[in-house]
């Protein structure tokens, strides 16, 4: 589906949400619930290597980080940006999609805070350390040091095969390792990009370095 019929299916579905050819957004009111909604505009920009750049128009949300917005664009903070290049090539596959799986289960969250004073979801840090517990997340494994590794693996062409050891440092082949699933989130791994990898691997060698032995 081209990106022309993706925006009409948004408004086959959003039937509030127009869009703007001059600056190429979707803009309008979002309903989320009965009687619950919110003013957005959705600039298309960054689509579809990673998620769309939303904001929220009515400043409903207030503008910080704990609240889950870019104190820099001023946008909303969905995921980390590796994992919505996973998103976009496995599960998240068209405009209509994001608008029904990212963002409006964003939105509900925020309502929910709004009502509760917590999230419903569980969310990731902010910043640097949201960045590392995503690759965590993607990986199953908390060593750092062999995230980073991998991470340069990719970034110079190298990849690891089902019989190769695996990456988290377990001593198990890739393809039996935690019962199958770290082959699973391996290939997950490759989905991103080299060069937001270049990006990433910065806040892992600062995280690293002072533990490195000094020769």
């Amino acid at each position: 589906m081209d990106l022309k019929q993706q925006i009409q299916e948004v408004h086959n579905h959003y039937q509030n949400l127009y869009y703007n050819e001059i600056n190429n957004s979707i803009k309008g009111e979002l309903l989320i619930s009965k009687g619950d909604s919110y003013d957005v505009s959705i600039l298309l920009a960054p689509y579809p290597i990673l998620f769309p750049q939303v904001f929220e128009l009515s400043e409903r949300i207030p503008r910080k980080v704990t609240r889950h917005i870019y104190s820099d664009s001023g946008s909303c903070c969905f995921t980390t940006q590796a994992k919505s290049q996973i998103l976009l090539k496995t599960k998240i596959t068209s405009l209509y999609l994001f608008v029904k799986e990212i963002a409006v289960p964003y939105f509900k969250n925020n309502s929910f805070y709004e009502l509760n004073g917590n999230y419903k979801t569980e969310e990731y840090s902010h910043n640097t350390m949201g960045i590392i517990e995503g690759y965590r997340d993607i990986l199953q494994t908390n060593s750092n040091l062999n995230i980073a590794r991998l991470m340069m693996q990719r970034i110079e062409r190298k990849k690891l095969k089902i019989h190769d050891l695996c990456y988290c440092g377990s001593g198990q082949i890739l393809k039996k390792c935690n019962r199958g699933e770290h082959s699973i989130c391996y290939k997950d791994f490759r989905k991103i990009e080299i060069d937001l990898l270049k990006n990433d691997m910065v806040y892992f060698l600062k995280l690293i370095k002072p533990h490195l032995p000094s020769f």
